[in-house]
């Protein structure tokens, strides 16, 4: 996903939610590194997406030090890049940058990627589309029917982030595609210690991400279609108990 594609703004909307503190993005970028999070590097001109963090920011010399990929090729095509552009979310905010050539170095004995110190940031919440990332290691799964009469075993998605308006999932067997505009009915949404959510979602964007293992998945941003109020409220009352508890971890 690009920067463009992430943020479709105009000039205006666009600038006013752009930083361009250095001791902002210092702060943000350690932010980001103490919380270990999960950041796309996207690579323009392709539809790979590497899933990496930050491991050191150096404010010194104005750099920042990354998981390197993995893969020997897929590190020789990061290099070769001029530009990289980057994707990831704090506190619900979206936070995106560009930087210039991506170099592969060895930091604390082990292969990782160095980049410039972004000069600009942009920094973006739109409170309707609200979202919180779902833990990793216990996944919440969606249950998608099946799209094929070939294969009519329902199709098991796992949730990455949820939020009121919709919710991101990624599947690795490929059978939900990557066509966006296409409407998934009867999926449901299965909750941790709460009645499953039967929901229509319309996939409105969608990536091939690569993971440090070499593998791919597929993630779709969906939005909810007509969601009863009853399952509204539900899923507003998950989310926030999901914000609260990530909270009270700090």
């Amino acid at each position: 996903m690009t920067l463009s594609a992430a943020f479709p703004l105009n000039d205006e909307q666009l600038a006013s939610c752009t930083v361009h503190s250095r001791t902002e993005i210092l702060h943000l970028m350690r932010q980001i590194q103490q919380r270990r999070l999960l950041v796309n590097l996207d690579m323009p001109g392709t539809r790979q997406i590497v899933v990496t963090s930050v491991i050191a920011v150096n404010e010194s010399n104005n750099t920042v030090i990354l998981d390197s990929a993995r893969g020997d090729a897929l590190n020789q095509e990061l290099m070769a890049g001029k530009t990289a552009e980057f994707i990831t979310h704090l506190d619900g905010v979206s936070i995106t940058f560009s930087t210039g050539a991506v170099h592969l170095i060895e930091y604390d004995k082990l292969p990782s990627l160095r980049i410039a110190l972004p000069k600009s940031l942009v920094r973006l919440q739109r409170r309707e589309h609200f979202r919180v990332p779902l833990p990793i290691a216990n996944p919440v799964k969606c249950i998608v029917p099946s799209r094929s009469d070939e294969d009519r075993e329902p199709i098991s998605a796992h949730i990455v982030d949820i939020g009121c308006g919709g919710i991101a999932i990624v599947e690795r067997g490929g059978r939900l595609g990557s066509e966006t505009g296409q409407i998934l009915t009867g999926c449901r949404l299965l909750l941790p210690n709460a009645e499953p959510i039967v929901t229509t979602l319309e996939v409105r964007n969608s990536a091939q991400v690569r993971l440090q293992n070499g593998a791919f998945q597929t993630r779709l941003g969906c939005k909810f279609i007509h969601l009863p109020i009853t399952m509204a409220n539900q899923m507003q009352r998950f989310v926030m108990n999901i914000e609260r508890e990530r909270r009270d971890s700090l």
